[in-house]
């Protein structure tokens, strides 16, 4: 169990022994890849040292990142957005691919699926029902069903932003679209940066170069996380059984629209780290 009452301090483990792992993401784009493939490229394959193997929507072949055969992370995209696409038939098809281009079994892989909570995109109550619910354990849960599904709150934008800056949860946007340009404005400050190939110039910005400080924003987002949570009464969490969390996060995001038709921006991107044990809790000095 995580001790709601004080904030946790935290530490990366490269070492890590974290065989293989499949993130399901949105985005995706044929020529450079989303904003979900490149953060998961720049963070497991330029922070952390692990090999990333990228399946671009529309692509015919994975693209690789690094060389670290013995711990691989398979990120992939589905043929179109949003979650009511993921269908077995469409998981299936994926699975197959690295199955037979890798020789991993799926079944014995955590898989992930990173997606934005979009609200126009789902029905009342869809989202909940037939996602949240369901695909709560990166393995498989009590039911048989395989993933979990890590919400970002209203959409991925709010993980880069939760790099960034301090008590991002106390912040409120509706849409991906309208969090967007107040990133682009924290990101690029003096407005330098081209339409062209934004999602890429902004993951490279948030985590640069500097291998110290993309580790230190790659730490702060999992703080944050933990203070958006603390702040709904959700901060003793327990990553051996998260469906709790999952669920009563969501509740809350959804009382949270219905009293300011807004989101706290809150992502649970950052929850696969913990569960995969890259990033670790340490000592308080």
């Amino acid at each position: 169990m995580r001790d709601c009452h004080r904030m946790k301090k935290y530490r990366i483990d490269k070492s890590k022994n974290i065989g293989n792992v499949i993130f399901v993401v949105e985005g995706g784009r044929p020529e450079t890849g989303g904003t979900e493939l490149r953060l998961l490229k720049k963070i497991f394959a330029d922070i952390l040292g692990y090999e990333v193997q990228e399946l671009r929507r529309g692509c015919d072949e994975f693209i690789g990142h690094g060389v670290n055969p013995q711990y691989r992370v398979f990120a992939l995209n589905l043929p179109k957005n949003q979650l009511t696409q993921m269908t077995d038939d469409a998981l299936d098809t994926l699975y197959a691919r690295i199955s037979g281009e890798f020789g991993i079994k799926p079944e014995d892989c955590p898989i992930f699926y990173l997606y934005d909570r979009d609200y126009l995109s789902y029905k009342p109550n869809e989202l909940r029902g037939k996602y949240v619910e369901k695909y709560t354990d990166p393995y498989s849960n009590e039911n048989g069903d395989i993933g979990q599904l890590l919400l970002s709150y209203p959409a991925i934008e709010s993980y880069l932003m939760s790099c960034l800056q301090d008590d991002t949860y106390k912040q409120l946007f509706f849409l991906g679209k309208e969090l967007k340009p107040e990133l682009d404005r924290i990101v690029f400050p003096d407005g330098s940066a081209e339409n062209v190939d934004l999602h890429q110039k902004i993951v490279d910005r948030v985590f640069t170069d500097d291998m110290c400080e993309a580790e230190n924003r790659l730490i702060h987002s999992v703080t944050e996380m933990d203070k958006g949570l603390q702040a709904v009464g959700l901060g003793d969490y327990d990553l051996d059984n998260l469906a709790p969390t999952l669920l009563n996060i969501y509740d809350k995001q959804q009382e949270k629209y219905a009293l300011d038709k807004a989101f706290s921006l809150i992502s649970l991107v950052a929850m696969a780290f913990l569960e995969l044990g890259v990033i670790v809790e340490c000592d308080e000095e």
